[in-house]
This record gives C-alpha cells, sequence and structure tokens, in this order.
C-alpha cells in the first residue's frame, strides 16, 4: 500500500513538472512589474544663499525680518562703524586726489615740457662747446675732465629731447611713474573702502530673507551664518541617493511624480533639471545627486521638508 502510494505521489509530481516546462503560453492578465525608480529627497527653494559677513565686529543694525521680500544691492545688516576705517578712507583718497592732481598737471604742461628740454639741449650743447675750447686751449686733466662731462650732459639732454619730442611734449618714464602712483593711491582708495563695504551685508540677489540670526549689538565672526535669502518663486527636490545603477536610467526632462511626507494627499508633478557628474560614496555605494524642478506648488511647503520621488518610466 505504501508502494502504491509513493508511487502516485512520484507520478503527479512529474506530471506537474511536465506541464510546467512545455507550456508556452503565460497569463497575460498578470499585473506588470513595475520599472518606477522611488528616492528620498528635500524641498528646496530653486535659489539659496547664506549670507556672513568678512570682518569681525558688533552688529549695529538688521534691517530686516524673516519672511520679508528684498531687491539685489538692498543693505540687510550693518556692523558698528570704525573710526579707523574711515580715517584710512579719507587719507586714501587725499593721496589719490594728489596724484591725480600732479598727472593732470603734468600733461598740461606738455608744451612747457617740450621747451624746457629744447632749452636743456642747447645749453648743454653750449656747455660742451664752452668745455671742447678749454680743452683745445689747454688740454689739461681738469679741461678733460670738464669736456667728458659736457658731452655726457648733452647725450642726455638730447635723448631726453627725443623723448619728449616723440611722445608730444611728455616724457614716457615720468608719465609712467605719475601713472603708477595714481593707481597705487587709488587701489588704496579701493581697499579703504571695501573695509567700509564689508561693515554691511547686502542682499546679493532678489528673494526672501529666511532665518535672521543676528540681534542689535552682537558680536559675530567672519564667515559666520546670519542670514540667508531665498527665491521661492519656485521649488525643486534633490535627492542624493541614487545609486551607480539607477542614475544610469535616469534623464533630463524625465517626468517625477513627488509627495512630502508632510503632505501625502498632494501629489506634485515635475520634472528632472539637473543631474550631478560627480558622485559621491555613502554606506558604501556610489551614488549621484539629482534635481527634481517641480511644476506644481502648495501654500503649505516648507523649506527642508522631506519627500517621496518616483522616477516615471
Amino acid at each position: 500500500m505504501k508502494k502504491k502510494l509513493s508511487l502516485f505521489i512520484l507520478l503527479a509530481i512529474i506530471t506537474a513538472l511536465l506541464a510546467a516546462c512545455g507550456s508556452p503560453k503565460t497569463d497575460e492578465s498578470a499585473a506588470p512589474v513595475s520599472r518606477d525608480i522611488i528616492a528620498e529627497g528635500r524641498l528646496l527653494p530653486v535659489s539659496a544663499l547664506d549670507l556672513s559677513f568678512t570682518v569681525s565686529g558688533q552688529v549695529d543694525e538688521v534691517l530686516v525680518e524673516d519672511g520679508e521680500e528684498v531687491r539685489k544691492d538692498q543693505a540687510l545688516a550693518t556692523l558698528v562703524d570704525s573710526a579707523q576705517a574711515q580715517s584710512a578712507l579719507a587719507s586714501a583718497e587725499r593721496e589719490a586726489l594728489a596724484a591725480q592732481q600732479a598727472l593732470d598737471d603734468y600733461k598740461a604742461a606738455a608744451q612747457v615740457n617740450l621747451a624746457q628740454a629744447q632749452i636743456e639741449a642747447i645749453l648743454a650743447g653750449k656747455r660742451r662747446t664752452t668745455a671742447l675750447n678749454n680743452y683745445n686751449a689747454s688740454k689739461s686733466r681738469e679741461s678733460t675732465a670738464r669736456l667728458d662731462e659736457a658731452e655726457g650732459n648733452l647725450e642726455i639732454a638730447e635723448a631726453a629731447l627725443q623723448r619728449i619730442e616723440e611722445n608730444e611734449g611728455l616724457d614716457p618714464e615720468r608719465l609712467n611713474t605719475l601713472e603708477a602712483q595714481l593707481n597705487a593711491a587709488q587701489a588704496a582708495v579701493d581697499s579703504a573702502q571695501a573695509a567700509i563695504d564689508a561693515l554691511t551685508i547686502k542682499a546679493p540677489m532678489s528673494g526672501a530673507i529666511a532665518d535672521v540670526r543676528i540681534i542689535h549689538g552682537q558680536r559675530v565672526q567672519p564667515g559666520e551664518v546670519v542670514m540667508a535669502v531665498a527665491d521661492f518663486s519656485e521649488w525643486v527636490v534633490e535627492t542624493d541617493n541614487l545609486t551607480e545603477t539607477e542614475v544610469v536610467d535616469i534623464t533630463l526632462g524625465q517626468a517625477v511624480e513627488v509627495v512630502l511626507d508632510a503632505l501625502p494627499d498632494v501629489p506634485l508633478q515635475g520634472e528632472v533639471s539637473r543631474i550631478n557628474q560627480r558622485f559621491e560614496e555613502k554606506r558604501g555605494d556610489i551614488t549621484y545627486t539629482v534635481t527634481v524642478l517641480l511644476k506644481e506648488t502648495d501654500p503649505l511647503m516648507r523649506w527642508g521638508m522631506t519627500a517621496a520621488v518616483r522616477f516615471v518610466k
């Protein structure tokens, strides 16, 4: 009886295997397996910048509040003015004004310069003639030295005259010196002005102020983030956990569906706007950051919300 039962079971198994292997048809009613890629992302404004002072100091005024709309180059906060910085600027401006005046005066005197150079050359020629006559009369050691000196001065005067004649009454060497002095003085002004400007933070772009972290009288250090400015006119979602095997299936312009954890019933449509070319290594995986530009918004959206990102195939 046991032998018959075992034989029956064996035949049933063989029959089932043959049926499975021999049937070429598939079940067309079976649901297809989804190949969509799903990742976690973070909601961000389309552009945002952290702001900080480049110098240390005490906060004098905070001119904006969280959420306030600002325009590019608008003053946002200032540090207490330094009397030393103001004095350095005033001194540099005086030096620059004097250097500019010296250059202008020299250029204005071109005709006078030319006349003086001509006179110097004529006088040098006369002195050389006198020295030559004295040498011919005595041929002494002193007259020889006097002649050498006069001839050298004549060469110098004639070379100076030639330079001035070729440059419309201006000596290039003198002109270069005056221009260099002016450039140095102007650089000092720029440096002093930069020190004054560093006491004020200005908006690098138009947008809304966020995360103001300073108050009047507070001490701040260079590079310390004191506030941010962001453009909330559009939103993006960044996901940085797409692996190397997943990112190859992502393309620019690809349709994306985003669901924020805080708004699970509000699916948002978007498209891939950027695929970072540089990789990161996270927990042993090679990953890439992908940015999704949202086509829809919701008034309840907030900077930093987490989201599920589904890349539609």
